[in-house]
């Protein structure tokens, strides 16, 4: 498929109507909105400004408060039903811009922030709660009040030593010191000792040091009034009280789970806005009037105009010129068989304005190439089940549901070629039988005995690696092919004919020679004799010498052999690249063959009521683990091939994407107003 032809389209109208317009063009979605870059140069353009950004700044506050919103019920709300597999909702566009639903979705969003906040301070007050109770836990056993200070009398500290102080030795050194003394033990922990000191004011200088001898450290309990027994009490009773708090606004949290839907919607919703108003802030502005600068699809052009003669504006379209093909956006135009593979290239980049969509070269290829090395019936039907599923279900959008609606073809094209080849969980027919004891089944393809009269595989890569080998490179050799000519037609396009001929022709003539010389090898005249192989040989190489054509003097000598050289070794290893084709296939078939080899060993030394089900369960293991490992294996080498070996031949990346200012959602999906 080609790439969409685009025209750039400048538009001036009238500031009143710039909403409607801006809604209208939302709606059409098919118009790209670009920074005006042309005039700024020009004192005249220079004069008018942007307009402001306060709306986009309410628009993106908005949709915080939302997300917020719905991460709070996502994390303390009940838990949906429906999983993933879960389809969107369809409303119509304008239940999508339904000012009261989005109004009330904003006060429950509120409300869900609100509530959040308090559920964040009831866990910290909780924490806080629990630290106090934990620095009194080692004073319960004391019946002192907590307050107690020092009077003119006598002196009151709290402190602690360490846990391995002898606490009988401290006494005895502070009654040797002044009998007005006492010291009281409150608890322990694993590193300290927790006492309250008292003694005569007469006695506490000396006493004090004593203390220090023994690593005696002051605690400060400020703040605490009653024994640590009564405030524990009171802190349970604060923490306890907390928690209820803390359930009933959870519950409150729940109760909006009815709501969830009306939220997602609103943020659907919320990021129109946001697109439509970034728009908005890459206009310029006169006080009356507005300047549009940007791009539309030639196939969408006519429908918009017919839709602009609704305003009160003037506009022009120009197509763009070569100097301008960098800057214009990239439209591959696609069908339903082509789609799927945007994600593939856009993984690579976009193809240039004036180059090539690869998208429909790449199809038959790529499709053809992942059965091929995934080749089994069994495995690409599940394949192609699971991504059916996920696709009736879920409709995913974006380059996930492109890569969901690929592997749809890929496993079935995976099951057509695994049946022509025999795989059906490799050789679980075989295998299965064998175990029982019973004869081999008989079904074409698949399992085709000797003698049965029912034709077998297509291709064996078990039986005969060699052939398929063989076969893979051929396939291989005609993608590359496929790239030449698309290059050969790209430089005719541009007026390079003998370009053409000179750089790609000639290796066609030369692959024309080689494949006449290996017919005559095998005795096969082509030609009408053997001498028309040395002809066509010789032809090629004189049209080789043309590509040493720009250079001079002894240049041309060192350009031909570079030509040769770098064409030789370039189109040889692309070319062996294919093997990977065979090596993946051969390996998803050993690795199947074993896991149905392992899972017959213990399966016939056993009854078959208890051996059947032994087999099944390490094949259903076995496979799933081979089903997994192939798909990503298949997947990476596929697209490899495409990458290194096809988009080489012919590809000129670096096109920008096309992005419209449109009607995108993720939580819903938006049908057609009647």
């Amino acid at each position: 498929m080609s790439i969409v032809k685009m025209k750039r389209l400048r538009l001036i109208g009238m500031q009143a109507e710039r909403g409607a317009l801006l809604k209208l063009l939302q709606h059409m979605g098919c118009v790209e909105i670009d920074e005006p870059t042309e005039f700024r140069d020009d004192p005249v353009w220079d004069s008018l400004t942007r307009p402001d950004t306060q709306a986009l700044g309410r628009a993106r506050e908005q949709r915080s408060e939302l997300e917020g919103a719905l991460k709070t019920l996502k994390k303390y709300g009940p838990r949906q039903k429906g999983g993933l597999l879960k389809a969107r909702p369809v409303i119509t566009e304008g239940e999508l811009f339904d000012d009261r639903a989005y109004e009330a979705a904003l006060a429950d969003a509120g409300r869900l922030g609100e509530l959040e906040r308090q559920i964040s301070a009831l866990y910290a007050e909780q924490n806080k709660l629990r630290t106090q109770r934990l620095s009194l836990a080692p004073w319960l056993g004391l019946d002192i009040p907590l307050e107690t200070t020092s009077t003119e009398e006598v002196a009151v500290l709290f402190g602690t030593v360490a846990g391995t102080a002898d606490l009988d030795a401290l006494e005895q050194a502070l009654t040797e010191k002044s009998e007005l003394t006492q010291l009281v033990r409150a608890g322990s922990d694993a590193q300290l000792q927790y006492l309250v000191f008292l003694c005569h004011r007469s006695a506490e200088e000396e006493c004090q040091e004593v203390l220090k001898d023994f690593g005696f450290s002051r605690s400060a309990l400020r703040g605490w009034i009653g024994t640590a027994a009564e405030n524990d009490k009171r802190l349970a009773q604060e923490l306890a009280q907390s928690e209820q708090t803390l359930a009933e606004t959870i519950a409150q949290v729940a109760a909006f789970a009815p709501r969830k839907g009306a939220l997602e919607q609103a943020l659907d919703r919320s990021n129109q806005e946001i697109s439509r108003e970034e728009a908005r802030c890459r206009l310029l502005d006169s006080g009356t009037a507005f300047f549009l600068d940007g791009w539309v699809p030639v196939p969408e052009e006519e429908k918009l105009l017919q839709k602009l003669r609704e305003f009160t504006c003037c506009w022009e379209t120009e197509e763009p010129l070569p100097e301008d093909y960098p800057q214009v956006p990239v439209k591959l135009k696609s069908n339903v068989l082509t789609e799927p593979l945007t994600t593939i290239t856009e993984m690579y980049s976009l193809p240039a304005y004036d180059g090539v969509d690869p998208n429909g070269l790449m199809m038959p290829f790529y499709v053809f190439f992942f059965g091929f090395m995934f080749a089994d019936l069994a495995y690409g039907a599940i394949l192609a089940g699971v991504c059916a599923v996920i696709q009736i279900k879920t409709r995913p959008k974006g380059g996930f549901g492109q890569l969901i609606r690929l592997m749809i073809m890929c496993g079935i094209s995976s099951a057509v070629i695994g049946f022509l080849t025999g795989g059906f969980f490799s050789d679980l027919l075989v295998q299965f039988t064998d175990m029982l004891g019973l004869p081999q089944p008989v079904i074409p393809f698949l399992s085709a005995p000797e003698g049965s009269g029912v034709p077998g595989p297509v291709l064996s890569v078990m039986d005969d690696p060699m052939t398929v080998l063989v076969f893979a490179l051929i396939v291989g050799f005609v993608q590359i092919l496929v790239g030449m000519i698309v290059k050969f037609w790209m430089l005719c396009r541009a007026g390079q004919v003998w370009d053409a001929i000179w750089d790609i022709g000639t290796w066609w003539v030369i692959f024309l020679g080689i494949g006449l010389f290996a017919l005559n090898m095998t005795g096969v005249t082509a030609l009408g004799s053997v001498g028309g192989v040395p002809v066509v040989l010789i032809a090629g190489c004189l049209m080789l010498l043309a590509q040493a054509r720009t250079a001079k003097g002894f240049g041309k000598v060192t350009a031909v052999i570079s030509a040769v050289y770098n064409g030789v070794t370039g189109y040889f290893g692309d070319i062996l690249s294919y093997s990977r084709l065979m090596v993946m296939m051969l390996a998803g078939s050993v690795i199947g063959q074993v896991f149905n080899i392992l899972a017959a060993m213990p399966g016939g030394g056993l009854p078959p009521v208890v051996g059947i089900p032994v087999f099944f369960l390490i094949v259903i293991v076995g496979h799933a683990f081979n089903i997994g490992l192939n798909v990503i294996g298949t997947y990476v080498h596929t697209s490899r091939l495409q990458y290194l070996e096809f988009f080489k031949q012919f590809y000129a990346e670096g096109g920008r994407p096309w992005r419209p200012l449109n009607i995108a959602t993720k939580y819903v999906d938006i049908k057609e107003e009647e």
